[in-house]
């Protein structure tokens, strides 16, 4: 965890039993965006409880939550572990249901549908730590040493950071696993376009984005991510 990590309001304001779903949903969204990656420890429940101001009782009940939803394993005598977030267990799409482009396609338009109305929201719900987290994705899909892998990774985080911005905890999730399922082959597609050009229309698409949600244009925002989706379909051929 880093110091832009986004706090916690403050437990003594709230009634007890909305506790653990806070401190649950604090570690959901740094999992989520990416502060924490697949196989970093938690801290300790002792830790947490100080951190937080909270019992261990609570800490362990929040855990409890993150683990239902496949977000954190436990490891006998070693502690908490971070997943990923494709592995969740509120939704599953084994492998074989991924072998035809059909079933890609059918995949982007739950991206469209998804992600169109999640920008909308993130305009209205956004703070700064939401908005910073998106500038930063947008820097490193123009750094000047990016891959295919590189520049995908970078455009997820994006995503995320605005799926994190519309403050909905289950489209956070939802979009974070039809990405991860996305990645490998959005990646492979990017290899055998032109690579510049490519990247070039998108960091153009991306920033409207990025601008109609900082101006808190819903409308706007909503428009410009079904353009972009839509456009990006097109270009891997979708």
């Amino acid at each position: 965890m880093n110091d832009n990590s986004p706090s916690l309001p403050s437990p003594a304001r709230m009634p007890r039993s909305d506790l653990p779903e806070t401190v649950a949903a604090y570690l959901r969204s740094l999992i989520l965006k990416g502060d924490m990656q697949p196989g970093d420890q938690l801290p300790t429940e002792r830790e947490l409880g100080e951190v937080h101001a909270v019992s261990r009782v609570v800490v362990r009940e929040a855990i409890a939550r993150l683990r239902h939803e496949g977000l954190v394993v436990s490891r006998q005598g070693k502690g908490v572990f971070v997943v990923s977030p494709d592995d969740a267990k509120f939704l599953s799409i084994s492998d074989g249901a991924l072998d035809r482009p059909e079933d890609y396609r059918q995949l982007y338009e739950v991206r469209k549908i998804l992600e169109s109305g999640t920008a909308a929201l993130a305009a209205t719900y956004y703070e700064s730590e939401d908005l910073e987290a998106m500038r930063t994705a947008l820097e490193r899909m123009s750094a000047s040493d990016l891959s295919s892998e590189t520049y995908v990774d970078a455009d997820i985080a994006f995503h995320r950071s605005i799926a994190t911005a519309s403050k909905n905890t289950f489209l956070a999730l939802f979009i974070s696993f039809v990405d991860a399922k996305l990645k490998d082959s959005i990646a492979l597609a990017l290899s055998q376009l032109d690579f510049a050009e490519t990247i070039r229309i998108s960091a153009q698409e991306h920033r409207a984005i990025f601008k109609s949600i900082k101006l808190r244009k819903p409308d706007a925002a909503r428009l410009a991510m079904l353009r972009h989706l839509e456009n990006s379909s097109s270009r891997l051929g979708l």
